[in-house]
């Protein structure tokens, strides 16, 4: 046992394809299943709205309706939206796999956590963003006609995108397990700072860009600091000396 759990505790490409084929099969499954029961859907978004007014959270419209006044910032926001999600997440695996293998064993079972948690509440709480909802501009839809998004305003295919898969937000919670990552990990301290930044632009531009509701975002931080609970803490006990220290785990940035 103690010799599997040592083995398991590193990456190897097989089993990295294999959660990555898990993940996209899942994806696929809550796809087809949702996004197409519209009527629960913003019955979810407007409780949602109704539950933020009272806890004096409802800041989407008015940082949405600024955003829409400014060009470069609405123009920013898109690219934003619609790249960095994916490169950034990416880009933070393939450098914590060449650089740091024990790391990156934490990171991908925390994202991989994340990820399949947020599937389910798409399932369970299908809900429309903002941006379908009267008073709020659609920045993505506007911008569309110079970028290479969807003019409904998808951060992919439309084909492959669930539209009422809001809450929580993925989006964010991937860009939360970045920056984390970063932050943990990077020696350098300008990047650390990057990572902490990062994540903080992507609220902003889910929000300013009404792809997301502020519990949205809150929804999908809890996960991850559920997450990095699960995976983290117990982590030593499961892989025995085949982990070191987190402190000690630091690689170049």
């Amino acid at each position: 046992m103690a010799r599997t759990r040592a083995y398991l505790a590193q990456p190897h490409w097989w089993l990295e394809i294999a959660i990555v084929w898990s993940i996209f099969q899942a994806y696929s499954y809550v796809r087809n299943l949702g996004g197409k029961e519209v009527a629960p859907a913003f019955a979810n978004g407007s409780a949602i709205e109704d539950l933020q007014e009272r806890l004096h959270l409802a800041i989407e419209m008015p940082v949405n309706q600024w955003v829409n006044t400014q060009r470069l910032v609405a123009d920013l926001s898109s690219v934003h939206y619609h790249t960095l999600h994916w490169w950034v997440t990416i880009g933070v695996a393939v450098w914590l796999y060449r650089t740091n293998r024990p790391a990156y064993r934490r990171a991908s079972l925390v994202l991989a956590f994340t990820t399949l948690t947020a599937l389910v509440g798409f399932y369970l709480i299908p809900t429309a963003p903002p941006r379908m909802y009267a008073g709020y501009h659609d920045i993505l839809a506007q911008t569309a006609s110079w970028g290479w998004w969807e003019s409904s305003g998808s951060p992919g295919p439309e084909s492959i995108t669930n539209q009422f898969a809001a809450m929580p937000s993925l989006h964010c919670g991937w860009a939360i397990w970045a920056g984390l990552m970063i932050a943990i990990y990077a020696r350098r301290t300008w990047v650390r700072v990057l990572g902490v930044v990062y994540p903080l632009t992507t609220f902003f531009v889910v929000v300013g860009t009404a792809n997301h509701w502020i519990l949205d975002i809150v929804v999908v931080a809890v996960i991850i600091a559920v997450a990095m609970v699960v995976v983290y803490r117990p982590w030593r006990q499961a892989a025995g000396a085949a982990v070191p220290e987190p402190a000690a785990e630091r690689s170049a940035a």
